[in-house]
């Protein structure tokens, strides 16, 4: 099992997101990759970014792409269709966390879309919610207290 995170832009200046993100990813019991993708600054940037994601995603992977327009779960739905899609024979889930324009329009056709609510996130904190929720639904697998 793996699962890949494609997020734009760098923790770099934000020291405090990425101890919360290692904290997380340290406990999780499962291969985790961060891939920081490069962002754009021009008219045709929807479209670079599709083809950024694109060099990442394999064939056989799993994508989600967490959009404020997707389908809202809670997170024992969310713990639930995670081991679901592992136990269909995938390896590899990747999750898609869009720049600050959001994704290209294919791209959201594409892929299975979620969402952390409407409200609209900085990319680096959606970052810490996507790996806290990730450790949240092994924690509801193995039935820890941490849900409760």
């Amino acid at each position: 099992m793996k699962i890949k995170i494609l997020s734009f832009g760098k923790f770099k200046n934000s020291q405090a997101y990425e101890q919360i993100f290692y904290y997380y990813t340290k406990r999780i019991d499962v291969n985790i990759e961060l891939v920081e993708l490069k962002t754009y600054d021009i008219s045709k940037k929807l479209e670079l970014e599709k083809k950024e994601i694109a060099k990442y995603i394999n064939k056989g992977d799993f994508v989600f792409c967490l959009d404020k327009s997707g389908k809202s779960i809670n997170s024992d739905q969310f713990s639930e269709l995670i081991f679901k899609i592992f136990s269909n024979g995938y390896k590899t889930i990747v999750f898609l966390i869009g720049s600050e324009n959001g994704f290209h329009n294919e791209i959201k056709t594409l892929y299975e879309t979620f969402s952390f609510g409407r409200q609209t996130w900085p990319h680096l904190l959606t970052r810490v919610m996507l790996i806290e929720q990730i450790y949240r639904a092994f924690e509801i697998k193995k039935n820890s207290n941490y849900h409760k």
